[in-house]
């Protein structure tokens, strides 16, 4: 039961960090270079024959992205997984893990977890921020969990294209369906000083995955709401910090069994020029 809480914690976290691309146009030149770094801090309440099982998950990233050409509307871009940090608890019991430790890496979860550390991937992304193809590397049961590759590797955190002639007090939503997860998004600019736009956002989330772990089939069902603020470029779309608060609901089913569950997530992101 501790692997079935950490992937749904895990499974969670970066869906609901994970906010939508507008129809408007990125601007992003040949040869920029960010560093995105990402913070997760995740406790999920599973009932279990009656016994609350309570599962922490921290998880700090940071990605590398460099935008390698422009073609016709795409961006293709080079993203690396640079460092990362991760602290489970579960009843008790500790699980740490740092990249930049070769122990850990040399470890269960550093092996898993080896095609992604400092291993470049490739994104394709067109100008309003989708993902238009990336290297598919997910093959760990870990990554999976994590959702790497969902991300564009960092991509997604680090980019949102406004409405054309952005102003304060505009507004827009944003729908997305894929893999299993719905979300919803509205977004309204809450002020807007030189060049940097104040973002207000909230939405709703639901997902319904199924993962393997270690042969067992583990299903998750979810319904969730989460909010939050960001700043943003307004001239390129490059987010300059984001924090985002969540919470879910739902059940984890394996073995035969349904688990009620209960999430609360909150994310922090920042995106420097390197």
């Amino acid at each position: 039961m501790k692997k079935i809480l950490l992937i749904f914690a895990g499974a969670f976290c970066f869906s609901s960090a994970t906010i939508g691309q507008t129809n408007q146009s990125l601007k992003l030149n040949k040869g920029e270079k960010y560093q995105v770094n990402n913070k997760l801090e995740t406790t999920s309440s599973t009932d279990v024959q009656g016994q609350s099982m309570e599962t922490k998950v921290n998880v700090s990233s940071t990605y590398n992205i460099v935008v390698k050409d422009k073609t016709d509307n795409n961006y293709n871009l080079t993203n690396t997984i640079t460092h990362m940090v991760m602290n489970t608890s579960v009843m008790g019991t500790d699980i740490n893990f740092d990249s930049d430790k070769k122990e850990d890496m040399d470890g269960q979860i550093g092996t898993a977890l080896k095609e992604f550390i400092n291993q470049p991937k490739d994104v394709v992304i067109d100008n309003t921020g989708k993902i238009i193809s990336k290297d598919e590397a997910d093959t760990s049961a870990i990554a999976k969990q994590l959702n790497l590759g969902a991300t564009g590797y960092g991509a997604q955190l680090a980019f949102l294209a406004l409405p054309k002639s952005a102003k304060a007090g505009a507004t827009w939503t944003e729908n997305s369906d894929e893999n299993g997860i719905k979300r919803n998004t509205n977004y309204t600019i809450k002020s807007i000083d030189g060049n940097v736009a104040t973002i207000s956002f909230d939405g709703t989330v639901t997902t319904e995955t199924t993962m393997e772990q270690q042969g067992m089939e583990v299903n998750s069902k979810t319904t969730g709401k989460f909010s939050g603020e960001e700043k943003v470029d307004v001239k390129t779309g490059v987010v300059q910090s984001n924090t985002t608060t969540g919470e879910a609901t739902g059940t984890v089913s394996a073995m035969g069994q349904d688990f009620p569950t209960s999430t609360k997530i909150t994310s922090t992101t920042t995106v420097k020029g390197l």
